[in-house]
């Protein structure tokens, strides 16, 4: 495989933290499962890792035609983007099957040869999940094609027919999903237990409700909350009304639904766009419910990746950084791979094609990255000391910076800062509940930040690029979330 070292990259996302079990096969199957989907397939798509924060690149080129191939799709093919959403979903509910199996396991009894066979199962699954959110992900991700697009198509209805509604808010309303994720079913249930009266009853089912949901933040880096956190939140709902409260989360889907159609009818939005929208709630949907699954599957499969440990003297962690074929030579060749997998922690580079991948680590990674030549992203500066992005949630609030990219970083964040980031995870979770607002260089309407802010119901702003360069922690700001503008006052 020759690296096409003549060509111009660009980086497509930044994550604090991200591993070779989640990038590699994705990649690869970007490069090969994208026509199986209905859609041309991408090429070099690259990764690089140091001390395990990750950069998610590709050639300009690529990135350029592949994101206005697959935009262009949905205006002429809708439907087949609303059969690879039906199929993520599929995928999805397969990934927790498999994962519901692998829990059961024995894993202690299982041969090398059993443990491969299941390692096997499980890479097979997470292509098929995870691959399915790529066409949105390639065109909303750097520059947000199809939201920019829907949001001046009501900005100009809303001008075309002379009418008072906040085009930001039209967005946001049409673009979310009315069905439940499992945050918004954590929560729900979690107050249902807070219902119950009779004292060894709610016992019982409290216990239940948080083994059920411990993996709601395992994410990337294997968080698993604790029992304080659901007892605390127990306590606070018991202060409340609880009746009241669960009655009015399932107002919520019912005002939801009646502000979609009214908004559809006051618009006049003609059949066609109504599907544009139903496709962008069904991406937003469906990438959380599929992310959610993978992220359980992995929470499921822990103690699977232990026991390769075990048998191997590797950590949880060194094998995070090394791929399938290579746990199948561990297994049954009885490779030693400890150094490379610390090596590529340190420092690595990979590059997929045609359902392939070549990775370099340590000096070679560094000699690699010295011949490539990457595009630098302007900001969307409107005036001095203000910022624009896309609205994610709507609301205006003011309050102090603190930028977090981190875990580690999480320690600084008050409740009522105003969290900025490159682009949030599900690591950072707890820090985004008690934020005032969200700020984001990076993401489109189907990335982490826009979901979790409109679960939390958190004014928030991504796409911004330049967030994170240009603010400071303790600088105190004006976030405009309903018109996507950051001021530094």
């Amino acid at each position: 495989m020759q690296i096409p070292y003549h060509k111009k990259w660009v980086i497509l996302e930044k994550e604090d933290y991200a591993n070779y079990l989640y990038v590699v096969g994705t990649w690869e199957g970007f490069t090969i499962k994208n026509p199986e989907f209905g859609f041309v397939n991408c090429s070099w798509l690259s990764a690089e890792y140091i001390n395990k924060a990750c950069n998610l690149f590709l050639p300009q080129d690529v990135y350029q035609h592949i994101s206005k191939t697959f935009l262009e799709s949905i205006f002429t093919t809708p439907d087949v983007w609303d059969k690879l959403h039906q199929e993520n979903i599929y995928y999805a509910k397969a990934t927790i099957s498999l994962a519901n199996k692998i829990k059961k396991l024995n894993v202690r009894q299982l041969t090398n040869h059993q443990v491969v066979k299941w390692l096997t199962k499980f890479a097979a699954i997470q292509m098929e999940n995870h691959d399915r959110r790529g066409p949105m992900f390639l065109v909303e991700v750097k520059d947000n094609l199809f939201s920019n697009y829907l949001y001046e198509y009501l900005r100009e209805r809303c001008q075309d027919l002379r009418l008072k509604i906040s085009s930001q808010e039209a967005f946001q309303i049409l673009t979310t999903s009315s069905k439940k994720s499992f945050l918004q079913k954590e929560r729900e249930d979690l107050v249902k237990v807070a219902m119950i009266k009779e004292r060894e009853q709610q016992k019982k089912a409290f216990a239940r409700h948080f083994k059920k949901y411990e993996w709601l933040e395992y994410g990337l880096q294997g968080k698993i909350l604790k029992k304080d956190y659901f007892q605390e939140r127990l306590k606070a709902i018991k202060k409340g009304v609880a009746k009241k409260l669960l009655i009015q989360m399932q107002k919520e889907k019912i005002k939801l639904l009646k502000k979609q159609q009214k908004f559809l009818k006051e618009l006049k939005i003609h059949q066609t766009h109504r599907h544009l929208f139903k496709i962008a709630r069904d991406s937003i949907y469906g990438k959380n419910f599929s992310k959610d699954a993978q992220f359980y599957s992995y929470y499921a499969a822990e103690k699977l990746f232990k026991e390769v440990g075990r048998r191997s003297n590797l950590t949880l962690e060194q094998l995070k950084f090394l791929t399938f074929p290579e746990y199948k030579e561990i297994l049954l060749k009885g490779k030693d791979y400890a150094i490379r997998a610390n090596e590529r922690m340190k420092y690595s580079i990979h590059f997929a094609n045609k359902g392939k991948t070549i990775f370099f680590h340590g000096k070679d990674a560094k000699k690699i990255r010295k011949k490539l030549h990457f595009i630098k992203e302007g900001g969307r500066i409107t005036k001095q000391n203000e910022l624009k992005g896309n609205p994610a949630y709507p609301g205006k609030v003011i309050g102090k910076v603190k930028i977090i990219n981190t875990v580690q970083e999480m320690m600084k964040m008050h409740r009522s800062d105003v969290l900025v980031s490159h682009m949030t995870n599900p690591d950072i979770v707890p820090v985004m509940k008690q934020a005032s607002a969200i700020i984001t260089d990076l993401g489109g309407i189907t990335c982490h930040a826009a979901i979790i802010s409109r679960e939390l119901k958190i004014p928030c702003i991504i796409g911004t690029k330049i967030a994170t360069q240009m603010l400071k922690d303790g600088d105190k700001v004006e976030v405009d979330a309903n018109k996507g503008i950051v001021k530094k006052l």
